[in-house]
């Protein structure tokens, strides 16, 4: 087909197409985005409601957890009382500084002492006593034997024969009477 127009009328004609054309693209564009802002206002609603949920659920959980670690805190406290108070209770008592006294007294290298038992029984300074522990070698453990029943407090000093057979780290449990001499 031939265009007859003439040649101002046609470029006046091509700059009002492309003008038009120019403007319907910017109008939609405009429309696509205040749609797309309309279609995302109750997402971001419910992002910011699930942001506050999230961050309530992370302040109970913070609560909770310093909870626990406030009643962790009490629970060793209590624990620290009970043992200061049953060390109170036997600290000024004769007998516990007598016996501390006789044990330790001479100490043999090699012997490490972690536990220290005794049943109080009958009248005046008489207990059941066991000692348990380990020793570097059976050479060690033989001497704090020795020491032991040539001590004149502790009479009936027994260990296990199965302690003596090992030759080093042997853990051992000693089993004594102590009295006051």
């Amino acid at each position: 087909m031939v265009n007859v127009l003439p040649t101002k009328k046609q470029t006046s004609l091509r700059i009002d197409y492309y003008l038009r054309l120019f403007s319907l693209l910017c109008v939609g564009a405009a429309v696509v985005v205040l749609l797309g802002g309309v279609l995302l206002v109750p997402s971001y609603f419910a992002s910011k409601n699930q942001a506050d949920a999230y961050e309530r659920f992370r302040d109970a959980l913070e609560g909770s957890v310093g909870l626990k670690e406030r009643s962790q805190v009490v629970n060793a406290v209590e624990t620290l009382n009970e043992r200061v108070r049953l060390v109170n209770a036997y600290s000024d008592s004769a007998f516990s500084k007598i016996f501390f006294e006789s044990l330790l007294s001479e100490s043999v290298s090699g012997i490490s002492i972690k536990t220290i038992s005794f049943t109080r029984g009958g009248e005046g300074m008489r207990a059941a006593v066991g000692i348990g522990g380990s020793a570097d070698t059976r050479e060690d453990l033989l001497a704090f034997v020795d020491l032991l029943r040539n001590n004149p407090s502790f009479s009936d000093v027994t260990v296990p024969v199965s302690q003596l057979v090992v030759e080093e780290n042997a853990t051992f449990s000693i089993q004594t009477v102590y009295e006051k001499p």
